[in-house]
């Protein structure tokens, strides 16, 4: 006895046309993926320049970092500052998270770079000795000069840099170290 069946089977592979479909709605959603992703905003990527490279032709105009300012918390401008301070001497200033000196060059100047008084031996905070001229680690005896370089180790490397930024009369901090060391 023949068992026949009356019932058309499907073909187990899809059809060119549901291929296509998917294929095109795959597409779809890949593309809308990348145009619903965030977008860095105009204002973050100028920031990211002109804190790398304050000298370039866009940043003109553009304040990077945050303003300099005094011990009680007010703007520092440069007019006013510059006056007052003696070239070879830091001056300490607040605005990042910890203090920073200003490095004072001849002129006076205010070079394009800040210091972080922080010892790169164990990290301890160095001390400006005023009478000395000179950065003092409590912790280890490091000793560094007022432009940062080691006088005397126990540290190796000299203290830690923040680039500053000097336009439209105010001092601008930008908390990362200037593409090169000016020391």
């Amino acid at each position: 006895m023949t068992h026949s069946s009356n019932s058309q089977s499907k073909p187990s592979h899809p059809s060119r046309r549901s291929l296509l479909r998917y294929m095109a709605g795959g597409s779809l959603g890949a593309i809308a993926m990348v145009f619903s992703r965030p977008q860095p905003a105009a204002a973050q990527d100028l920031e990211e320049l002109c804190s790398t490279f304050p000298q370039n032709s866009r940043c003109l105009d553009y304040l990077p970092g945050v303003q300099a300012l005094d011990a009680a918390g007010e703007a520092i401008a440069v007019d006013a500052f510059l006056p007052t301070t003696t070239p070879g001497i830091p001056q300490p200033v607040q605005g990042l998270p910890n203090v920073t000196y200003l490095v004072i060059q001849e002129g006076p100047a205010i070079a394009p770079y800040g210091l972080r008084p922080v010892c790169p031996h164990r990290g301890c905070a160095v001390i400006w000795q005023a009478d000395q001229n000179r950065f003092a680690c409590p912790c280890h005896g490091s000793k560094f000069d007022a432009q940062g370089r080691v006088l005397r180790g126990p540290a190796r490397k000299p203290l830690p840099l923040v680039t500053v930024v000097e336009r439209q009369n105010q001092i601008r901090l930008v908390d990362r170290a200037p593409s090169i060391d000016p020391r």
